[in-house]
């Protein structure tokens, strides 16, 4: 699947109204209390700044400007190291590490000024005998060390965070597995002699999206929120990997393709192209490294084929000089039989394999003699036939096998496809055991490096907002749906290489993680179509969401509420805690949220019954929520019917967010929240110290605070929770690195895990969309944007402008908060195939408003204007409906 680019996108058509942008900007500097120079000041300063120049913004982007990284700083060397700073960016010459027998080994840390991650490679230049080395990686300053920071990731990765190496000849060293997330490098020569590398750096294989390509931006007069919004669109993007992106655990190695054995995929991978391909004949030569050689003929893709498997004589399996033949289908294997070698195999020797497949008859050769033929139209039962597919091949873990000079040749004697697999471009044609087939948004740059659904709901919202490119969060959810148990629960994490649609459900009643995490993928696939108004993606998820709420329709206790049991299904986003049990607050309002957005869901997919009866289950579950978990005597939410006592952010703030609480309740709730959880000076604790959980902060649940704080009007409290949590990740120190921490500790403001740390982590990057949603102002009304909504929520903000992408084209909005008594100034550019609401700010007690020059609204009473059809006041707001005009420029005096 290939992402979209801005260029050539056909939903990505220019608004119409260009010309009433440029009009209504210089308009807007002619207004009174406006400096004419571009400037960015404190929010809370109070200080008046025009916008800036239409391309400001785009140095606040952090993304890579080329996939190959260099570091930008040497932090500190030890031992004997000559001409360091030589591998910084530009520096040429080279730098010697020298270590003496017996002497301190010689090393030195880079720096490469921000979070990036791919494949790390070092090139030599000159050596002495065959020193070896290792480099290490970590996020943050203060995890620096031999072995590097921390956990590796369990999703897609390197198994450790340092390499090693033995230097043999000059040239470059690229790592095999990808190094996600890093700032800071340490290169360590550990045996006498001397290593003289010309350069050092990663290449970058993570989402590059740059600036101008961005689908959407968001500025203001507060520079530290501008950071914010730009950190959050950073740490995504290391977070997205494109398709086929992931080296796998295939690599060109001494002239062959090496493919070590691998549990992901069940270890095969095939090539990318001859999915059609009928009766044709595939050679190679094998060489056996460790027990087996497998190879796939007619494949359609790596769980479905026909599969052979060569034993060598020193196989420890229990079958040695024997190739095995199966039928693979959605990842079962099925036995076609086995028959020995005529000869033995032996290790590390090359062999010629060839396999023709012709109708049903299936022929492998071994070294020109015929080995077996299989007759695939008496097979099993349980088997399944494949007239046409691609070839590829397949270690496990526990082997290891060498292919070079492959070649297909149809029965037509054409060549269909031939390759030495002695370069690294050989890889590219094939999606190897180990890597993604379909772009992938993971929960974190360097751990836990897998799709998590409750992160998608948060990491969805900002991919909208900011680089749009949906696909990342379509194909996530594709691959999570398309592993449903029979149940109809739906994992909350998958590796990116798992592979998607293996067949009939999968067999069980839970799995991966949690119930929680479950009912996250319904929430994230609302957001998804509401978003981008995808509806042949919605109608395929459909049944997917159906089976789901019918499963959780079944975990209802005698209460009519949602029960968890600990150690089974009752885990949530704070994995260091124990699970909760029992009618779990948060859990419940969760289930709510998931029955309103399968209402919705359930009516854009046609089926009105579905809806109707999702709608009265959510309603009848927020009068059973309200009745037994709302406390009276606190005015909050309990943590669950079994923990009366302590307090809950999240189930509190997604009350809120979420309509559960009633809205008299809701300033109270917050209010109370602030009063419990505020206590540290890094972010609001996620539960009263009298709870008995972790005090780590959690900048995921805080951004539904967050959320909440500005859908309720809130903005203040919102500002403050921003400038604390927020502005703390991103301020100078050790720790930062451009992107959003997984956590903070409430003790001292550091990483929450310490090493162990995410310090690039997707589900904290809520600030991004929650700026552009509600600050900014603009949100969809039904999908895909047909209709939307531009309310600002200024603030002490001074101005405010941006762009928000829809699959219609973009929406541009400005506005500027003059000085008191002088009025709000809005400009709002839309397709002229959409139509909204504009919610304009005012004040006192006769506002005046214009829309376009023309006054629609005076003493209380609406008078109609070009594209403005209605008009009603509430809640310091005049809400206007307007038509599909394209732009309107709205200043309320």
């Amino acid at each position: 699947m290939t992402l979209r680019h801005r260029a050539g996108r056909p939903h990505r058509k220019r608004p119409v109204g260009a010309a009433l942008v440029l009009g209504s900007v210089l308009a807007l500097l002619a207004q009174p209390g406006l400096s004419p120079s571009a400037g960015a000041v404190s929010a809370s300063s109070g200080s008046r700044a025009s916008g800036p120049k239409a391309s400001d913004w785009q140095s606040y982007v952090e993304t890579p400007a080329k996939a190959d990284v260099c570091p930008t700083a040497v932090v500190r060397t030890s031992g004997t190291v000559a001409g360091a700073r030589n591998l910084l960016c530009g520096g040429s010459g080279g730098t010697t590490l020298t270590t003496a027998e017996g002497g301190a080994a010689a090393s030195i840390v880079l720096d490469y000024g921000k979070e990036v991650g791919g494949l790390p490679y070092f090139t030599v230049s000159a050596r002495t005998g065959t020193p070896s080395f290792t480099a290490s990686y970590s996020e943050g300053l203060n995890y620096v060390g031999p072995s590097g920071d921390g956990s590796a990731p369990w999703g897609d990765g390197d198994s450790a965070r340092s390499d090693s190496y033995q230097v043999s000849s000059t040239g470059t060293i690229t790592n095999r597995f990808v190094q996600g997330g890093e700032r800071y490098e340490q290169i360590t020569l550990t045996t006498p002699g001397s290593l003289t590398l010309g350069k050092a750096g990663i290449h970058y294989i993570a989402d590059r999206t740059q600036a101008k390509d961005y689908g959407g931006y968001f500025v203001s007069s507060s520079d530290q929120l501008n950071k914010i919004w730009y950190a959050g669109a950073y740490t995504l993007q290391t977070d997205l990997a494109p398709a086929h992106s992931l080296p796998g655990n295939w690599t060109v190695a001494d002239g062959a393709l090496d493919v070590g054995g691998s549990k992901l995929n069940d270890g095969a991978g095939t090539l990318n192209s001859g999915t059609s391909w009928g009766d044709y004949t595939s050679t190679f030569q094998a060489r056996i490294q460790l027990n087996q050689a497998g190879w796939l003929v007619r494949a359609q893709g790596a769980q479905d084929g026909y599969l052979f498997i060569l034993n060598d004589s020193s196989d420890s399996t229990g079958a040695p000089n024997t190739l095995q033949e199966f039928d693979l289908h959605a990842g079962a294997y099925t036995s076609l039989g086995s028959v020995p070698l005529p000869a033995a195999v032996a290790a590390d020797s090359w062999h010629t394999v060839a396999t023709s497949v012709s109708g049903s008859s299936l022929t492998v050769s071994l070294d020109g003699t015929r080995v077996a033929t299989v007759d695939t139209s008496a097979m099993p039962s349980d088997a399944v036939a494949y007239p046409a597919g691609t070839v590829g091949f397949r270690e496990f873990a526990g082997e290891e096998a060498s292919f070079k000079d492959l070649t297909v040749v149809g029965s037509d004697g054409r060549t269909l496809f031939k390759d030495g697999l002695d370069r690294a471009a050989s890889l590219a044609k094939f999606t190897p055991a180990g890597s993604n087939a379909l772009p992938s948004v993971l929960d974190g740059a360097r751990r836990d490096r897998a799709i998590w659904s409750g992160d998608i709901n948060t990491e969805g919202l900002t991919d909208y907002y900011s680089v749009d490119n949906p696909e990342y969060i379509k194909q996530s959810l594709d691959l999570l749906g398309s592993r449903q148990l029979s149940s109809g629960f739906v994992p909350g994490a998958l590796a990116p290489a798992a592979v998607p649609h293996l067949g009939p459900l999968t067999p069980g009643s839970t799995t991966t993680y949690s119930a929680s995490y479950s009912m996250y993928f319904v929430t994230a696939l609302a957001g998804y179509y509401l978003y981008t108004g995808d509806h042949a993606f919605l109608a395929q998820e459909w049944p997917a969401v159906q089976r789901e709420l019918a499963w959780n329709a079944t975990q209802l206790d005698a209460n009519g509420l949602f029960a968890t049991k600990g150690g089974v299904d009752g885990a949530d986003w704070d994995f260091y805690d124990s699970d909760k049990g029992g009618e779990v607050s948060a859990y419940n309002i969760l289930y709510y949220k998931a029955l309103v957005d399968g209402a919705s869901l359930a009516a854009a997919a046609g089926d009105a019954s579905a809806a109707a009866t999702y709608t009265a289950d959510a309603q009848a579950l927020k009068t059973r929520i309200n009745d037994r978990l709302y406390n009276p005597a606190t005015g909050l939410y309990r943590i669950s019917d079994t923990q009366p006592t302590g307090t809950a952010q999240d189930a509190n703030a997604l009350a809120v967010l979420w309509g559960v609480a009633p809205a008299s309740q809701d300033a109270a709730i917050l209010a109370k929240l602030k009063t419990e959880l505020w206590t540290t000076p890094y972010g609001p604790l996620p539960y009263s110290r009298d709870a008995g959980y972790s005090e780590l902060i959690s900048p995921f649940v805080s951004g539904f605070e967050l959320q909440a704080r500005l859908a309720t009007g809130d903005t203040a409290d919102a500002e403050a929770l921003l400038d604390t949590e927020w502005g703390h990740m991103i301020a100078p120190g050790p720790d930062q690195t451009g992107t959003l921490w997984e956590n903070i500790s409430s003790t001292d403001g550091t990483p929450g895990l310490g090493a162990g740390a995410s310090l690039s982590h997707g589900w904290s990057t809520a600030p991004t969309s929650a700026l552009s949603g509600y600050v900014l102002g603009v949100q969809p009304a039904t999908a895909g944007f047909a209709t939307w909504t531009v309310q600002p929520h200024p603030g002490d903000l001074a101005w405010s402008q941006g762009r928000v992408p829809t699959p219609h084209g973009d929406i541009d909005v400005r506005w500027t908060a003059q000085q008191p008594g002088h009025g709000f100034s809005l400009t709002v550019t839309a397709p002229r195939s959409t139509s909204g609401t504009i919610a304009v700010p005012v004040s006192g007690g006769n506002p005046v408003v214009t829309v376009n020059g023309r006054t629609v609204w005076r003493h209380g009473a609406f008078t109609p204007a070009a594209g403005v059809t209605a008009a009603h006041a509430g809640s310091g707001y005049l809400y206007l409906t307007v038509g599909r005009q394209g732009g309107f420029t709205v200043v309320s005096t």
